[in-house]
């Protein structure tokens, strides 16, 4: 299905496109053609395909190939998180951010999948348990990453700290500079 390209909607806080990658996709499209269409929601909200839609731009496309997805809200979300995982130039930052998000997103999505409450009592221990048939979030994040369980486990507890030390240093930051003179100027660039 062709689509404008003027109505493709980015959802806003998205990763911003790399534009010697958008470059070198336009000269290939240009080549050869899009072999994989965009994806969107019904809405034409981008799930899928920001630099294809970036390169299309860039070729002065009125209209792109698009896949329409049945997906919404936070399934979409999910979708184009995992999407992003097969980027191979994501910063060990960003593979954070989006970690960390998908864990969120799966567990408001499947909260049943989520480790804790009442394991000894008899009751429970005995009963079929509804997350029986729900994968954790560790594992399907494993399988769709194609890595071990505990190697997620790992970035996950990782990404945790290093977003909880970046806001600690920011907060210094901000404390220091509210010390100092409206006149000092001092650059933080390393």
């Amino acid at each position: 299905m062709l689509i404008p390209v003027a109505e493709v909607k980015i959802n806003p806080g998205r990763r911003t496109a790399n534009p010697e990658h958008i470059q070198e996709l336009a000269k290939s499209i240009a080549e050869i053609g899009l072999l994989n269409p965009i994806t969107v929601d019904h809405r034409n909200v981008l799930i899928a395909g920001l630099h294809r839609l970036e390169a299309a731009k860039l070729l002065d496309w009125p209209e792109i190939e698009c896949t329409v997805s049945s997906l919404e809200g936070l399934q979409a979300e999910l979708a184009e998180i995992d999407e992003n995982f097969i980027r191979s130039d994501l910063s060990p930052i960003e593979y954070g951010n989006l970690l960390l998000r998908r864990k969120s997103i799966y567990e408001s999505l499947y909260p049943e999948s989520r480790n804790g409450g009442d394991r000894k009592s008899e009751k429970i221990r005995n009963a079929k348990c509804v997350s029986d048939s729900t994968k954790s979030f560790v594992a399907d994040t494993a399988e769709k990453l194609g890595v071990n369980p505990s190697t997620v486990r790992r970035q996950i507890q990782t990404a945790a700290g290093l977003k909880t030390r970046i806001r600690i240093a920011a907060a210094h930051r901000a404390a220091f500079q509210q010390r100092l003179s409206p006149t000092t100027e001092i650059n933080f660039a390393p």
